[in-house]
């Protein structure tokens, strides 16, 4: 996947990333979202859990390392949403029960700034970068 797009098409762009995931009745499936800050990570987030049929409110979180869904729709049945970007040290993410979210069947989980936690991740993960310039974003599967 390699794609240029503005912001209007997110919703587009969610289904086109949702197409490269798929629930796992084993373990987690790792969606890592990499770029720079207002590249539109979170932006993405919001969209992928709306798809996802979340109801609630999706906020990034910074300051609180991981918030919890439920979605209702493509088979998941847990969403985690991780913002890494705080995170100094792997140990810090014994207390969100990382290991246990990666062995939870039917959960997707989406790490912002996963180069911050890149020994943590399981090397079976779907990668993207997003970049921007102005108003055009690219995403592209890394």
């Amino acid at each position: 996947m390699e794609r240029n797009y503005v912001e209007a098409e997110i919703e587009e762009i969610a289904q086109e990333v949702l197409g490269l995931l798929a629930a796992s009745d084993s373990k987690a499936t790792v969606l890592a979202l990499e770029g720079d800050l207002g590249a539109g990570k979170t932006t993405l987030t919001k969209t992928l859990a709306r798809a996802l049929g979340v109801t609630e409110t999706v906020v990034s979180p910074t300051f609180v390392i991981a918030k919890f869904y439920q979605p209702t729709k493509q088979g998941f049945e847990h969403l985690v949403h991780i913002d890494a970007y705080r995170i100094e040290d792997l140990n810090e993410l014994g207390p969100i029960g990382w290991e246990e979210i990666l062995q939870q069947p039917k959960t997707l989980v989406i790490v912002e700034w996963p180069e911050k936690i890149a020994g943590a991740l399981p090397a079976q993960k779907q990668h993207l970068l997003i970049t921007h310039n102005g108003d055009q974003r690219t995403i592209k599967k890394i």
